[in-house]
Parts: structure tokens; C-alpha cells; sequence
């Protein structure tokens, strides 16, 4: 008697078999024998990552990369970001007023991210802004946005947890941060996520975003859609 032919299943492609994982709850259960704080769990879980159950190795349930050898006060949202940059998470934002993507503006640069609502209206390009954006000179800022990474307001702010930031600042912290600056690490000084411009010796009175847009609203798409 002939034997029936065999068959084989192919497994699923790699990032498929993480799928299940991509429950929140599902990665939590997974973090059993976590060596480290409590806090940095809680945050691997949020930017998706799984517990390999090997010292501090972790693993994307989107994208699939592996991360490890952590700091406690390491941002793990952006050694994401740095790692493994076409992540599908980073398709979305935690919220979209704070990061929306302009996509009709990649006709003048590529992936630009702003502050702010969307500018496009129910699909249709706004196109007062999109003249604004081509008006702008970029021969210094072909790069744009400068840090990605840092173009959600969650991720300014804590930059701003930093010893070195100065006690008695006059600004609020949460004010700069709106204004897309995050905190270089040096004395007061700040810089825009969008254009890369630099601002320091804050004086009490002054506004961010007014400071931000007199001196860099020529070369920023972050102030252009301000000011739309």
C-alpha cells in the first residue's frame, strides 16, 4: 500500500509567532524572575517588550529586536527608538496632539512630526501650511526632524529629570517641553526636537514658545504649523 504523502507546516514568520504577545497583559506574565526595578518593567511592557527569562534580555513583540544590559534610569523609549527605528510602534503616537505625523509634507522632507493636530482637515491638504513649510530655508536643517525620538512631550519632559538642571529655573519645565525642547544636559540648555535649535539663559517673563519661534521660526516646520 502506497504511503499517503507527507505535508509539512511551515512555522509562522518570525514576528508572527510574537503576536499573542502584543497583549499587554500576556507580556506582564512573562517578566517572572525580573532582575531589575519595578519601574523599568512596567515601562518595557508599555513600549512592548517581553521578558526572555536570561539576566535583563528583552524582546519587542512588534518588531521583534532584543534589548539588554540596562540602566535604572535608562528611557526606554528612545533606545527603542534608536535600535530599532522602523518598529510599527513607532506608527503611532501615545497621543496624537502631542506627535502627529504630516504626511502630506513628505513632499518637502521625509517622516516630518510636529506638535499639535494633524494639519490636514478631513484628508484634504491644508495647503496654506504646506507654502509655509516650502518657504522655510532648510539648506542648514535637511534633517527633519533633528531627534525623532524625543517628539513626544512625555519624552522632553523627562529629559528635564536630569541633576544638572537648574533648581530655582524660572520656566516651567512642562512649558518647555510643550514647546518642543528637551533638556542637552548642560546648565539651562535646551534644545527643539524639530529644528535643532538651541535656547539657554532663560530669564523669568520669558515664554518658550515665543522665544522658540523669534529666533528659529524661519527654519522650524514645528513653529511654521504654530502659526498657521
Amino acid at each position: 500500500m502506497l504511503e499517503a504523502p507527507g505535508r509539512d507546516i511551515a512555522p509562522p514568520p518570525p514576528i508572527e509567532r510574537y503576536r499573542h504577545l502584543r497583549d499587554e497583559d500576556t507580556r506582564t506574565r512573562s517578566y517572572k524572575g525580573w532582575p531589575k526595578s519595578e519601574k523599568l518593567k512596567k515601562e518595557l511592557i508599555y513600549d512592548g517588550f517581553f521578558y526572555l527569562g536570561e539576566k535583563d534580555r528583552v524582546q519587542c513583540a512588534y518588531c521583534g529586536g532584543v534589548l539588554h544590559s540596562f540602566d535604572e534610569n535608562d528611557n526606554v523609549h528612545i533606545i527603542h527608538y534608536k535600535h530599532f527605528p522602523t518598529c510599527q510602534t513607532f506608527d503611532d503616537t501615545d497621543n496624537k496632539t502631542e506627535a502627529a505625523l504630516f504626511g502630506h509634507v513628505r513632499t518637502c522632507m521625509s517622516e516630518t512630526q510636529t506638535d499639535g493636530p494633524a494639519a490636514s482637515v478631513d484628508g484634504e491638504i491644508d495647503s496654506e501650511l504646506l507654502k509655509k513649510i516650502q518657504n522655510l530655508d532648510l539648506s542648514q536643517n535637511e534633517k527633519c526632524p533633528r531627534h525623532k525620538y524625543y517628539a513626544l512631550y512625555k519624552d522632553r519632559l523627562r529629559t528635564f529629570d536630569n541633576p544638572n538642571w537648574p533648581a530655582n529655573h524660572p520656566m516651567k519645565i512642562e512649558e518647555l517641553a510643550k514647546a518642543g525642547l528637551f533638556y542637552a544636559g548642560v546648565g539651562d540648555l535646551c534644545e527643539c526636537f524639530c529644528c535643532g535649535g538651541q535656547l539657554e539663559e532663560f530669564e523669568e517673563g520669558d515664554i518658550p514658545v515665543q522665544e522658540h519661534d523669534n529666533y528659529f521660526g524661519d527654519i522650524c516646520v514645528l513653529a511654521a504649523n504654530r502659526k498657521r
